[in-house]
């Protein structure tokens, strides 16, 4: 057998803007802050940081003020908690980030699991899959780590900017919560919350569909016609097919999909090949589920790439790069890291509009570009004051400029609005920038200095045609749809629109990143800054895919389950010997302190979002302005 290449980061970023920085880890994280702690780890040092000595209790930990004075409360937080340094160059003071699993003062067990449980995770995905179900993959801590990693590269470029930052804080539950946003504002929309399937749901013929000859399938259509000429060609009642799109056209917003098992009897009556065709002639797009194997043959896998690419262009040295603004310190208060900075994206749905979010959440000012009359998802249903809730859990306070960027004078419109901006963020189809003329050397030309950002589904990995870039295509043919699956085993995405989550936050640390780069002096040139849904999957799926010559790869953390107790449903961790026939003679709540006292996870599932507000427990990381608006997930001090 042919070895394969070595397991090393293939690291795209040409600009290290970590470099001279010193990462510094516990020696043994609690287990359920693993995944979030490796993950900050892989990126950091993806960045340029180098590991420095691990700290823990009684090893004199470090500090981000440069002192290594034993701090005995730091190691003995109520609940799972754990501190990561990251120590700034030439002994340059640096920043603790303290990730705790839930919010501070909650002492109770944590895993994945139990936060899936807990903040609603598990019954969305569960919606398409007959009931609150765990995920088969650490996607919080993935989560989680990602914004843990946000918090550090902001806390970083805040020093570099006149205000050091000693201290970030980071929940994995703030993270999740934050994250879900869209759902949670759908689910407590003042004008008409959206309904929601409650447990029992009804199990329903969804994709993916299986072909005659037992190829599992994804299907994606933007609109509705070449949906009709599909299932049409494939011999569908006309009413079943009229009936389905509805559901299909919002499975990722509502996380569920009730189509007509009709659809899926026809497509089981046709080899894959032949559904190719018509798919090919109709203007539909289909994609066979890939499993982790083949996943693993991948370049971008076999080579361990970033999940972004952070690139430095040559500098027009006839035009200047103008000073960059910095922070203002307001009295009483210590200012954003980013304050003072402007953020310009042409983004829709939902991985930009969730990238420039969290920028904005960070300081920045954030102007939007929109089609004259405004984004259409400004008006999908629920509402929340006359606009959709979704849109504007994603798109609060920032500003909007409609422009039609397909004049000329749209155009110009952009460029003038970029002339002032540090950030130009953008979703566009591949080569639609360089059609529009507003590719980065375009705007280079009107704004020296600036960072150009895309974030993309499939960014420039060159491994032939693949489909339409939405978040279940991408699960399909990325592997995710083979660690989360249907309660009877079958490889299925998520309807739950996880990559587009998990990649809005990627976009958005890249673009922190590269505003380190420009500030540290890492960079001269022009930046350019690429991130993809393709790329978050890597991150996902990182654990299993690391091991190229064994073919099960790294296993997975064992997950935890679901079980009904006396009056409701609990969620367990891995460690629990309990029976089911046990759980159900007793409610949750006497189950609950027994497993705590034991020290094993376990909590409650929450199956309705709109009690997500109003739990105590986590009511204090919510705003309301006609729905529920989740706060953002760290705080700096």
């Amino acid at each position: 057998m042919t070895s394969a290449p070595p397991l090393s980061p293939l690291t795209t970023s040409e600009a290290l803007p970590l470099d001279g920085h010193l990462v510094h880890l516990p020696p043994t994280p609690p287990a359920g802050l693993a995944t979030a702690t490796e993950v900050v780890r892989d990126h950091l040092t993806r960045l340029g940081a180098r590991l420095g000595a691990r700290f823990g209790p009684g090893s004199g930990p470090w500090h981000g003020s440069g002192s290594t004075a034993p701090v005995r409360d730091r190691y003995a937080p109520a609940g799972p908690e754990t501190v990561i340094g990251l120590g700034g160059p030439h002994n340059a003071p640096g920043t603790d980030l303290i990730l705790r699993g839930w919010p501070a003062g909650d002492p109770t067990p944590f895993d994945e699991t139990t936060a899936q449980a807990a903040t609603g995770l598990m019954a969305l995905h569960g919606r398409a899959n007959g009931g609150p179900r765990p995920l088969g993959t650490d996607y919080l801590g993935t989560l989680a780590g990602t914004v843990a990693t946000q918090a550090l590269l902001a806390a970083a470029l805040s020093g570099l900017r006149g205000t050091p930052v000693r201290t970030a804080r980071v929940g994995v539950a703030q993270a999740a919560l934050f994250s879900l946003g869209p759902y949670v504002a759908a689910a407590t929309a003042g004008d008409e919350p959206e309904e929601v399937p409650s447990p029992p749901y009804r199990r329903a013929a969804r994709p993916p569909f299986v072909s005659a000859d037992g190829v599992r399938f994804e299907v994606e259509a933007l609109e509705v016609q070449p949906w009709r000429d599909f299932w049409k060609a494939t011999g569908a009642p006309a009413k079943d097919i009229a009936n389905s799109w509805r559901a299909f056209a919002s499975r990722s917003a509502r996380a569920a999909s009730p189509l007509i098992t009709t659809l899926a009897q026809c497509a089981a009556r046709h080899r894959f090949a032949e559904l190719l065709l018509l798919a090919e002639r109709t203007g539909m797009a289909l994609c066979a589920l890939r499993t982790l194997a083949d996943r693993r043959a991948d370049s971008d896998v076999r080579y361990d790439d970033d999940p972004w690419e952070l690139r430095e262009l040559p500098r027009d040295d006839g035009l200047p790069t103008p000073p960059h603004p910095a922070a203002r310190p307001r009295p009483g208060s210590l200012p954003l890291p980013l304050t003072g900075l402007t953020v310009v994206e042409s983004t829709r749905h939902v991985q930009g509009p969730l990238a420039t979010s969290v920028l904005r959440a960070l300081g920045a000012r954030v102007i939007r570009i929109e089609q004259p009359g405004g984004d259409p998802s400004r008006g999908a249903a629920p509402l929340a004051g006359g606009v959709s809730a979704r849109f504007a859990v994603l798109n609060a306070g920032k500003e909007v400029r409609e422009t039609d960027i397909r004049t000329a004078a749209g155009r110009r419109a952009v460029a003038e609005t970029v002339a002032e901006a540090d950030v130009f963020l953008h979703s566009w189809a591949p080569g639609e920038a360089a059609r529009l003329r507003l590719d980065e050397e375009d705007l280079a030309r009107v704004r020296p200095g600036l960072i150009y950002a895309w974030a993309s589904a499939w960014d420039r990995a060159p491994d032939g045609p693949r489909p339409p870039g939405t978040d279940p295509m991408v699960q399909a043919w990325s592997g995710v749809a083979d660690t989360v699956r249907t309660p009877d085993g079958n490889p299925a995405p998520s309807l739950v629109t996880l990559l587009d989550l998990l990649g809005g936050h990627i976009a958005a640390e890249s673009v922190l990143a590269a505003l380190l780069a420009r500030e540290s002096g890492a960079a001269t040139g022009r930046l350019r800054v690429d991130s993809s849904l393709l790329g978050a999957s890597r991150v996902l799926l990182r654990p299993q895919l690391r091991g190229l010559d064994e073919s099960p790869g790294t296993p997975p953390p064992a997950a935890g389950s679901v079980t009904p107790t006396a009056d409701g449903l609990i969620a367990v961790g891995a460690a629990a010997t309990t029976t089911p026939a046990e759980f159900a003679a007793a409610p949750s709540a006497a189950w609950l302190g027994r497993l705590h006292a034991a020290g094993i996870p376990a909590r409650e599932v929450v199956t309705d979002l709109a009690a997500l507000p109003r739990d105590p427990a986590l009511s204090a990381y919510f705003a309301h302005d006609g729905c529920a608006r989740p706060t953002p997930p760290w705080s700096f001090s």
